[in-house]
């Protein structure tokens, strides 16, 4: 049960932190967002570890951690990439299937989940992909294999975060975090210097910084409330529940932005919503 809060308030916080890095980038470029948002995470996380004076664990543990950043940037990178050369209504329901990898991994090592823990992952797998489609308008023609790859590519990222941040939490929390971090801002601002060569912007505008900071803050929140859940229960268990931050963004999409959710989305949310029921009554 705690596990599930836990993965819970994890989801919120990606939840929350998508909704705001969605809004930020239409008024400010993405390599902006995505700069500012990572290296205020990575402040916060080295104070964190700083305050607590412990030194590193074994070495095993920081590759885990490296592997869980690198995951991280590469799902960011291809979901982001996806959406602009595919389809939508493609690449989102092909990317929410991540969650199937720590549960594939998990049963790799014996992690083999209750029937009542199999059916609410059941529930809320479909419920995610459910929720992730997008009617098609009329006249549209869908790029079938960008949007597969670029989602695929998305949905291995992400799993491979989910699992390889179980394996890294179990050395230290704290230096878990922040070795993924350090990583996937190494990647990021690989990506910046890169697009800024090529031409694109990157400029920041001062009154978005506040936002970005806050994006970054709720990232290392939701990242530390992930790490601490992945101690307590299954990987596959948290994962599938931590990945119900698309369900949080695209509520908060209908309060302030007031889109509409189609009715197969509200299907979608009904199903995920049954499905953590189950998982938080086992």
């Amino acid at each position: 049960m705690l596990a599930v809060l836990l993965a819970l308030g994890a989801s919120l916080g990606w939840g929350v932190s998508d909704f705001l890095g969605g809004r930020t980038s239409r008024s400010a470029p993405l390599l902006s967002v995505l700069l500012v948002s990572q290296a205020t995470a990575l402040v916060v996380v080295v104070a964190l570890v700083a305050a607590r004076g412990v030194g590193p664990p074994d070495g095993r543990y920081l590759l885990w951690a490296a592997a869980a950043g690198a995951g991280e940037a590469m799902a960011i990178a291809s979901l982001y990439r996806g959406l602009s050369v595919g389809t939508m209504s493609i690449v989102a329901p092909v990317a929410a299937t991540a969650p199937v990898v720590p549960v594939i991994g998990g049963l790799l090592i014996g992690q083999v989940p209750g029937l009542t823990q199999g059916i609410g992952l059941g529930l809320a797998i479909v419920g995610l992909v459910i929720t992730s489609c997008r009617p098609r308008s009329a006249g549209v023609t869908a790029r079938v294999g960008p949007s597969v790859r670029y989602g695929l590519l998305a949905a291995l990222g992400f799993g491979a975060f989910f699992l390889a941040m179980d394996r890294a939490s179990e050395g230290d929390i704290r230096w878990a975090l922040l070795g993924a971090r350090l990583t996937s801002v190494v990647i990021i601002a690989t990506i910046v210097v890169v697009g800024v060569a090529r031409g694109r912007r990157a400029a920041i505008r001062r009154a978005d910084l506040p936002t970005m900071a806050l994006i970054g803050v709720l990232i290392v929140a939701a990242d530390s409330l992930y790490a601490l859940a992945t101690t307590r229960d299954l990987v596959g268990v948290v994962a599938v529940v931590g990945s119900l931050h698309t369900v949080v963004t695209m509520a908060l999409a209908r309060i302030w932005l007031h889109e509409r959710l189609a009715r197969i989305q509200q299907v979608g949310v009904a199903t995920s919503l049954c499905g953590v029921l189950a998982l938080a009554a086992t």
